[in-house]
């Protein structure tokens, strides 16, 4: 990510480029922290719950302004550091945590693993907002 964000003008980063939409710097912020908030806590709950319950998690859990306020540059070089995190909660996983299911409103079936396929690709969702707002040719609408 870090990468990404700096191929794109600074002048750039927090402007609505999109109207109505987040700009580039809630998108980076959010992803940045993101595990902190969402997918570290439900690995947690699926190790210390048999069927633990989750309620949908977006950016309209916030306040309006929270991602617009945090550092760009302070939650860019904590990311490594977060889903590094993300990832070792992951891996403590045994067999039993790993075929827990969830209780979620928008899915059918919920696990650990549906849950990290996810984290993917929200990841990527994000990413590809920002590039297309920041260097590609076709805003995204």
């Amino acid at each position: 990510m870090k990468e990404l964000i700096t191929e794109i003008d600074s002048t750039i980063y927090k402007e609505k480029i999109v109207k109505g939409k987040w700009s580039i710097h809630e998108h980076a912020t959010h992803i940045a922290v993101g595990d902190i908030y969402g997918f570290q806590t439900r690995l947690n709950d699926f190790r210390q719950e048999e069927m633990p319950t989750f309620e949908p998690l977006s950016g309209d859990n916030f306040d309006e302004y929270f991602f617009m306020k945090l550092d760009l540059e302070n939650a860019i070089n904590d990311f490594f550091k977060i889903r590094q995190r993300t990832i070792e909660l992951a891996k403590e996983f045994n067999s039993n945590d790993s075929n827990k299911l969830a209780i979620h409103p928008e899915y059918k079936t919920y696990s650990p693993y549906i849950m990290l396929r996810y984290l993917l690709m929200h990841d990527h969702n994000h990413l590809y907002k920002i590039e297309d707002m920041g260097i590609g040719n076709d805003i995204i609408k």
